[in-house]
């Protein structure tokens, strides 16, 4: 709090309200590298003169915050906490890149981008045992460079790929569905009614998530879905 009252005018600190805003969010700040919650926000950081934060690479420096000693003693000035704001960004700018321009040119294998990518990007959701999976996503046709070139699109893309995974554990009739929405986040295309949401729900739910983990095994199967409802009709 000091190393960040140095740095504000007197104009900036010289009212009860603007004392313990900063000292809030210098709370905010322990808190985080901690590893509590909540963490630290976007406007906090920027409160306390933090520059290169936005919404999209939140996520990374937060986690780069709680990366560094639960004492706080690796953020306890401001130039320390600039700088691991500004490699956390940077870090993340990179990894997003090297993601999406994989997904541009579907060049993506079973191993890279790598988790460690993901989490530079202020991904959650990635790991070892589901890597090959999402990548696997990223050389779909429907899967552009645009389509992740944000950590808030590629997150959304992870999340639908989990949901759709933890539906199919191979007992029908148990757990939750994935939505249309999921369904349109990996790229598999066709499936836009509410029949054929359900039909390929019940479907996925008595498959094994090895059945499901592939973008080209969720088409087919959106595929198969679409043939009987067009025989129904």
């Amino acid at each position: 709090l000091g190393s960040v009252i140095d740095a504000k005018s007197i104009t900036a600190v010289d009212t009860a309200a603007e004392l313990q805003a900063l000292a809030d969010a210098v709370q905010a700040v322990m808190t985080t590298a901690a590893g509590g919650t909540p963490s630290v926000t976007q406007a906090q950081l920027e409160l306390l003169g933090i520059t290169g934060v936005t919404a999209d690479n939140l996520a990374a420096i937060t986690q780069a915050i709680a990366n560094t000693a639960d004492n706080g003693s690796g953020v306890s000035s401001l130039s320390d906490l600039q700088t691991a704001a500004t490699a956390a960004a940077t870090a993340a700018a990179n990894a997003l890149t090297s993601i999406s321009t994989a997904a541009g040119a579907d060049t993506a294998t079973a191993t890279s981008p790598a988790v460690t990518d993901y989490v530079a990007a202020g991904i959650t959701g990635v790991t070892a045992s589901n890597l090959a999976g999402i990548n696997d996503l990223l050389n779909d046709a429907d899967i552009t460079s645009a389509k992740v070139d944000t950590s808030a699109e590629l997150q959304t893309l992870v999340n639908s790929y989990n949901a759709i995974l933890a539906a199919a554990d191979g007992t029908a009739g148990n757990g939750t569905a994935p939505t249309a929405s999921d369904y349109t986040n990996v790229g598999i295309n066709g499936i836009d009614t509410t029949a054929e949401v359900s039909l390929l729900g019940s479907v996925v739910d008595a498959k094994s998530s090895t059945a499901v983990d592939t973008a080209a095994e969720l088409q087919a199967l959106a595929d198969a879905v679409q043939a009987v409802m067009t025989t129904a009709a």
